[in-house]
């Protein structure tokens, strides 16, 4: 468990109460990362996580193995990656969501749900850029 994203979630949420689950899948594959970076998307997904559930919730973390084969590839041109073995890292929280009117901006570097003033951006730029290069 990244202590990132256990500090996040912790750091700012005395009055909440956050359970944090971590799910490895059966056999996870090695993979060539920076450990840094990793760190850097937990704790930005953490946070966002963290944000979404000011009377407190869950927040799971899971990683899989996932095969795209050229089938898959086919069909979903949004994933542009070609095919072969990959491992999925999924953040997930018991937050309300983003509404659909935020969806088209929370790529957009410093773009925040939050009231003037009281954030500095979601941080998922940092974490596209990171898992696009």
């Amino acid at each position: 468990m990244s202590t990132a994203a256990s500090s996040a979630l912790c750091t700012g949420s005395s009055e909440k109460d956050i359970e944090l689950t971590f799910i490895p899948g059966a056999g996870l594959g090695q993979i060539r990362l920076d450990p840094m970076q990793i760190e850097q998307i937990l704790m930005n997904l953490a946070v966002n996580a963290r944000d979404a559930m000011p009377e407190g919730g869950k927040c799971t973390i899971e990683a899989w193995n996932v095969c795209f084969d050229q089938e898959y590839v086919s069909h979903h041109k949004e994933v542009a990656l070609p095919k072969g073995r990959y491992a999925a890292l999924i953040v997930s929280d018991t937050g309300a969501g983003i509404s659909a009117d935020h969806l088209p901006h929370i790529f957009d570097p410093f773009y925040t749900t939050k009231p003037s003033g009281k954030g500095t951006g979601l941080g998922l730029p940092t974490v596209y850029g990171i898992v696009k290069a």
